[in-house]
């Protein structure tokens, strides 16, 4: 695993503990998942699939996509581990949610 993969996992991670006390998700088997298969791999496949995170709805109910992996692997810091088509599947599910309004 890259050293930006390792700190893509790391902030995911971090997320999900602070996710499991807004919306009671337990990223455990989520973040076993990713570590298994390799943290850019895994939500590149999830992105090929049309699927988004266990947590992804209740985070949305809740105003918190902010700690939404997809909003994660969204960010510039991460653009080298994945491709185009990826990044597209992430930043049209977090539009289609209100992640991106103007406030």
């Amino acid at each position: 695993m890259s050293d930006l993969e390792q700190k893509f996992l790391q902030e995911v991670t971090e997320k999900a503990a602070e996710a499991k006390l807004v919306c009671g998700w337990d990223g455990a088997h989520f973040l076993a998942f990713l570590q298994k298969r390799g943290p850019a791999r895994a939500m590149a496949e999830q992105a090929r699939r049309g699927a988004v995170s266990e947590a992804f709805d209740r985070l949305a109910a809740k105003g918190r996509l902010d700690l939404s992996p997809e909003a994660v692997a969204s960010k510039n810091d991460y653009a080298d581990l994945f491709d185009d088509e990826a990044v597209n599947f992430f930043l049209e599910v977090l539009c289609e949610k209100g992640y991106f309004t103007a406030g």
